[in-house]
């Protein structure tokens, strides 16, 4: 999470267009999250298996 806030950080600085910084910060959501409880473990598979057609 450090890494992700810290990478938004310095391109904030260096101008960097909000949309990227963003991916940034959604990182850092996501780790906030998983030590928070509010992503477990199955909305990480969930979020994998709609995204993938595995064994078909």
């Amino acid at each position: 999470m450090r890494s992700a806030l810290s990478a938004a950080h310095d391109e904030l600085l260096g101008h960097i267009p909000a949309d990227l910084v963003a991916i940034d910060l959604r990182d850092a959501l996501y780790h906030l999250g998983t030590i928070t409880g509010q992503v477990t473990s199955d909305d990480i598979l969930d979020s994998i298996f709609s995204r993938f057609c595995i064994g078909k």
